[in-house]
């Protein structure tokens, strides 16, 4: 689908330390991985890996940032444009309330995000574990709008509500006008002959009212027109019927459904109640996230402290001593970027990178023991 000339260009809210965070971290290990291989830290096969790992962490780093900080918001008349430094994506607006969902402080909404670390996320996520959204978040705001739209309701933060809403009321009043004209260039037009043949008086042909097919209208658009016809009933026009409130013109605030109780009969089965959810482990947490990122360094460091604890390091300049610290720098670091990478891209797999290097800064440890 084409989009038609933007109506406004919405300023997103940005928090730049947090945005820069995944790619600062990526940007140290790069540089520390590329010198240790110029340095020699490693033997010749080795250290030729070390300087392409740095090289790649470096420029994913920079690919990431760069789009993070090219990120654009457009709303155009009948949807609304999420571009970036190569790519874009289209949401087309659907019927439906505009909502404003809090994610921070008390009574906050659970989410999930798939691609995002330390306060952003960007593209898909879920909504109380059971709503797929698409999110543009580029700073811990407290709130965001959602938007109804074709792929799904669209969670953005912008700098001020107040700039998004005005954006769709404009884009709800443009595709108003259009479909006006769309209506009177569909209206039937009178024939010549029609107008010199009248029909006879006793017998009348039946008038078939020829309607143009409409658009379903948006929450924006509805609640525009609800309260043009609430303006117009003030007036003085007596005898108006009544307009189901659908929409509302201020935002609806999102509250999660109340599930209603309902009392069994004497002979019903009443089911069996479900199981309790597992707990688990919430990534959202600033906490978690820093201690999945901490604990392979922390696992790799507690191995080579038994090393020197024990005498059994092998001495510095030998092949062996720079195997064991390639060995740990990927129990441990290169675990640690791993971690972010996955928080930010795939977050069911934190897990198992970490449990990965932390298994294998065990082993080390246990060889460095035991020699």
């Amino acid at each position: 689908m084409s989009q038609r000339p933007s109506i406004a260009r919405v300023k997103l809210a940005r928090s730049y330390p947090r945005l820069l965070a995944v790619p600062l971290v990526l940007f140290i290990l790069a540089g520390a991985g590329i010198a240790g291989g110029v340095l020699g830290v490693t033997p010749s096969p080795a250290s030729f890996a070390l300087i392409a790992l740095g090289g790649l962490l470096g420029a994913i780093g920079l690919a990431l940032m760069v789009t993070l900080f090219s990120v654009r918001l457009d709303v155009g008349e009948s949807a609304v444009q999420v571009s970036w430094v190569g790519g874009s994506r289209l949401y087309v607006l659907s019927p439906g309330p505009v909502t404003r969902v809090r994610l921070r402080g008390a009574n906050a909404s659970r989410l999930r995000v798939r691609s995002g670390a330390f306060g952003w996320s960007l593209g898909r996520a879920v909504l109380r574990a059971e709503e797929p959204i698409h999110i543009v978040r580029l700073a811990p705001t407290a709130t965001a709008i959602l938007i109804p739209t074709d792929r799904g309701r669209l969670a953005i933060a912008p700098a001020r509500d107040e700039d998004l809403l005005d954006a769709l009321s404009r884009a709800a009043r443009a595709r108003q006008q259009l479909d006006a004209q769309a209506r009177e260039a569909a209206e039937p037009v009178e024939t010549a002959a029609e107008a010199i043949e009248p029909p006879a008086a006793e017998s009348p042909p039946a008038v078939v009212a020829v309607e143009a097919p409409q658009r379903p209208l948006t929450g924006i658009e509805r609640a525009l027109l609800e309260a043009q016809l609430a303006e117009e009933g003030a007036a003085g026009s007596e005898g108006m019927p009544a307009i189901a409130a659908e929409a509302t013109a201020e935002l609806e605030p999102e509250q999660p459904e109340a599930v209603p109780v309902v009392a069994a009969a004497p002979d019903a089965t009443v089911p069996a109640a479900p199981a309790r959810e597992r707990r688990r482990i919430r990534l959202g947490q600033p906490g978690a996230r820093v201690a999945f990122v901490l604990l392979p360094m922390l696992g790799a460091g507690l191995a080579w402290g038994v090393g020197v604890a024990t005498g059994n390091m092998p001495q510095s300049g030998t092949d062996l001593a720079r195997l064991t610290a390639l060995a740990l720098v990927m129990a441990g670091p290169a675990t640690s970027v791993g971690a972010v990478m996955a928080m930010a891209w795939w977050p069911r797999l934190v897990g198992v990178v970490v449990t990965g290097g932390l298994v294998a800064a065990v082993f080390i440890g246990r060889a460095l023991f035991a020699s």
